[in-house]
């Protein structure tokens, strides 16, 4: 009768313990990603050879994605645009060291919106 009890209270305290992120979070104030006109090669490479892909982070070398490859950038997008909207405060908000301007977040956000396209 016990074992019954405790996996009842284990399953219970798993899934409370889960952490559920919406990636369907609405856009940041102000943005209008219908209008913006974000450019991959303008826009977006010079925001993650800066901010993102760096030694020890997104660059190839320390076992994470590389961001510098276009199709790593892309597999991860929802994540990416999750993790850069997040307050510096949360533990999973990117970058790790450094930050974004308003305006290079909103680029990244509409960038992914749009497709997150190469051209």
């Amino acid at each position: 009768m016990k074992t019954p009890l405790c996996a009842w209270v284990l399953l219970l305290a798993v899934t409370q313990a889960c952490v559920y992120h919406n990636q369907d979070e609405p856009a940041p104030a102000g943005v209008d990603c219908t209008t913006a006109d974000v450019d991959y090669t303008q826009n977006i490479v010079p925001v993650i050879n800066t901010k993102c892909a760096f030694t020890g982070c997104h660059d190839g070398a320390s076992g994470i994605p590389d961001w510098k490859v276009l199709s790593n950038l892309q597999e991860h997008a929802a994540e990416v645009q999750r993790r850069t909207q997040l307050p510096a405060t949360d533990p999973d908000h990117m970058p790790r060291t450094g930050s974004l301007t308003e305006s290079e977040k909103n680029a990244l956000y509409c960038w992914i919106e749009n497709g997150a396209r190469g051209d």
